[in-house]
């Protein structure tokens, strides 16, 4: 069976950084499986060269409209969240493993090759609906051909790709258990945020999580860049660039007023 990790990057480079911690983080534990980004035209040359070098295999796609013009409007990052879908034209691969850019893997997760399509974890406050940031599927021509024909007519409850994908896959819930991941397959990282007073919870989830999905506050955005259970990500994006991880940290034993601030601004150029 061919099978594949892939993620999507459209928009610019705003989410390279993402897209490279991800793939620190599968290759750091030990997967052999193929790595497949999939880039639009507005990624740089400078971003794919960068990320080729680390081992991903960059294909650009046309990008897919967000069908939910308020939403596109509103939110920058929702204008192309529908590119996600070519996954599915995938078909030169039998199984993918489909990852957002704002996600990390704990452990090693290649045993997701082994569910059925489609697999996904609960979403956190709609559990009887999944969370499309991680999703096993088998590519299929004829599947993405019929939501492309749907594109235009099915209401998203969120706006975007995972609201669309809940109606177009409206019977996951009722599926055989193996297409429901377990919580720690997508583990959303605001709900430490529910965990300040619990610290034994916490960390019974943490032993529990396979993949850390950065939601809402991305880490290599943030203001606070090792706030909101970030370190994990910080740690995978320092192991795809070890000789900036020496300098930051040269940097912030060096002086007194080094903020982590200065340290995104330093590795993110």
């Amino acid at each position: 069976m061919k099978t594949a990790y892939v993620t999507t990057l459209c928009n610019g480079d705003g989410y390279v950084p993402g897209v490279e911690a991800l793939g620190k983080s599968l290759e750091a534990h030990g997967t052999k499986v193929p790595r497949v980004v999939l880039v639009t035209a507005d990624v740089s040359e400078k971003a794919r060269r960068r990320l080729t070098e680390q081992g991903w295999e960059v294909r650009e796609v046309e990008p897919l409209d967000n069908p939910n013009p308020d939403t596109a409007q509103l939110f920058e990052r929702f204008r192309n969240v529908y590119t996600k879908l070519r996954a599915w034209q995938l078909v030169d691969f039998d199984k993918v493993v489909v990852l957002d850019a704002d996600v990390i893997t704990l452990q090693n997760i290649d045993d997701l090759f082994e569910r059925p399509s489609i697999a996904a974890a609960p979403d956190f406050f709609l559990p009887d609906r999944f969370n499309s940031g991680l999703m096993v599927l088998d590519p299929s021509t004829e599947t993405f051909e019929r939501m492309l024909e749907a594109l235009w007519h099915t209401p998203s409850y969120d706006g975007g790709d995972q609201g669309f994908l809940n109606v177009f896959y409206s019977n996951w819930y009722a599926m055989d258990v193996s297409h429901r991941l377990p919580a720690g397959y997508n583990l959303q990282n605001f709900i430490f945020q529910f965990l300040r007073g619990h610290p034994s919870l916490k960390q019974a989830l943490l032993r529990e999580a396979k993949v850390i999905h950065y939601s809402v506050q991305k880490p290599w955005l943030a203001k606070s860049a090792l706030t909101g259970g970030s370190e994990a990500w910080w740690n995978a994006y320092f192991g795809a660039h070890p000789e900036e991880a020496k300098e930051w940290k040269r940097r912030w034993h060096a002086m007194e007023d080094w903020t982590f601030d200065h340290a995104v601004a330093a590795i993110i150029k």
